[in-house]
């Protein structure tokens, strides 16, 4: 009787705290039935390692570009998915797009605007997002990625250019986040070079790398890789960058201990005479134009140190522009002695292509096989065979890669 009496006390003020209950509850009940269903839809279009996460400040979404070739088209669609996905337009929507888990750009919705945001920079949505359950995850996802690839040369004066054409198909895997493996087999289709090296079948890059992004939001990217590099060099190289308040200025680094090495058929040949090489490069993009501006100065594997300026127009599916080179100063050290030591000028231009198909889809844990997301060609105006020689650390690595993340040409694909 007592507790009835308790009840019928306590009666006028539950009531009115079970109906707030009651109020509340089918709506926050809704909201997460729409994020969870936004992030299905998500791995039903083909990304990767999606996260997501509903703060009272925002709502947040991590994703991976897999389906679709070039990352900017991949996140123009995850846009329109979110989009329709009826979720709260009064707070924030935060889409982070991740490159091997390491996240690259956050997309922005901003309500008081009713439009998408495009920046390098993470904040606290990262932070929450990060700690949610990752749905579709890319772990141990490998690809057979052909390369193909056109070199001419003009050495020799009964001979208007040699021509070599290769087939570079290229196994890759990724491990943990920020880790890929890289083994690249190539496979000569054509060829009238005199060198034997170029006539055999041979491994071309064998790296593996870890990609990082500093812990403090500092807005420095960069990748660490060991194994066997093109330019005929193997060793360790250290790249890193670094985007200023205004993205459209940044700094860009390459720092390498290498040494020279290659394949003649299954062969490896090298030399152990380790040289430090490096380059810095700053650069500017102008957005109006889609176009890259790049000053660099650099040690080269040879041991020149010279400038060297760029001008890249980045497209949808190709990036085409010129370059200019000046040596400065030749050190003697590097392996094959030039025959001038003479500062001199060099340059050229540079044609990189996204080959289709431009959508691959993914059938469980079996390797796909896809073409490149980019093949190139550069013509040397003075055929240089000295000076100026560089490396590259993976297969993928070029302008066109390089400027998957850049959060200006993201940002014009999403408001075509």
């Amino acid at each position: 009787m007592k507790r009835l009496t308790w009840l019928i006390a306590l009666l006028p003020f539950l009531t009115p705290l079970a109906s707030a209950a009651q109020d509340a509850s089918p709506a926050d009940s809704t909201q997460a039935s729409r994020l969870a269903s936004a992030a299905q839809r998500l791995v039903e279009a083909g990304f990767v390692n999606v996260r997501a996460v509903e703060t009272p400040e925002f709502t947040a979404f991590t994703v991976e570009n897999d389906y679709y070739k070039l990352p900017a088209e991949g996140f123009a669609r995850a846009v329109q998915i979110l989009e329709g996905s009826g979720l709260d337009a009064s707070k924030p929507v935060k889409l982070i797009g991740t490159a091997g888990k390491i996240p690259e750009v956050t997309i922005s919705f901003r309500p008081e605007t009713g439009s998408w945001h495009t920046t390098k920079r993470l904040d606290a949505s990262w932070d929450a997002v990060r700690k949610q359950p990752m749905m579709n995850n890319s772990s141990l996802r490998t690809d057979i990625t052909v390369y193909p690839v056109l070199s001419l040369t003009n050495l020799i004066i009964t001979q208007v250019y040699q021509t070599l054409w290769e087939l570079k198909p290229a196994l890759e895997v990724d491990l943990w986040p920020g880790a890929r493996f890289s083994y690249q087999l190539v496979i000569p289709v054509f060829t009238d070079f005199f060198e034997n090296k170029y006539h055999l079948v041979h491994p071309g890059v064998i790296s593996l790398s870890q990609r990082f992004r500093d812990p403090w939001h500092l807005n420095i990217l960069g990748k660490f890789t060991v194994g066997q590099f093109t330019g005929n060099r193997f060793g360790a190289a250290l790249e890193a960058a670094y985007w200023f308040p205004n993205e459209r200025f940044w700094v860009d680094t390459q720092l390498g201990l290498v040494s020279e090495g290659y394949f003649v058929g299954f062969k490896w040949k090298y030399y152990w005479e380790p040289q430090f090489v490096w380059n810095l490069a700053g650069n500017y993009y102008n957005a109006a134009l889609n176009t890259q501006f790049t000053l660099r100065a650099q040690r080269f594997l040879f041991g020149d140190y010279g400038l060297k300026f760029e001008m890249i127009r980045h497209f949808r599916h190709c990036s085409i522009g010129f370059y200019a080179e000046r040596g400065l100063l030749f050190d003697g050290h590097g392996g094959l002695k030039p025959k001038s030591v003479q500062p001199h000028t060099n340059g050229g231009f540079r044609i990189h292509v996204s080959l289709p198909p431009y959508r691959a889809r993914r059938h469980g844990h079996v390797p796909r096989i896809t073409t490149s997301g980019q093949t190139t060609f550069d013509y040397n105006a003075n055929n240089e065979q000295y000076y100026y020689k560089e490396f590259r650390t993976e297969a993928a690595d070029n302008l066109v890669s390089k400027n998957y993340y850049n959060p200006y040409y993201i940002e014009g694909q999403i408001d075509k």
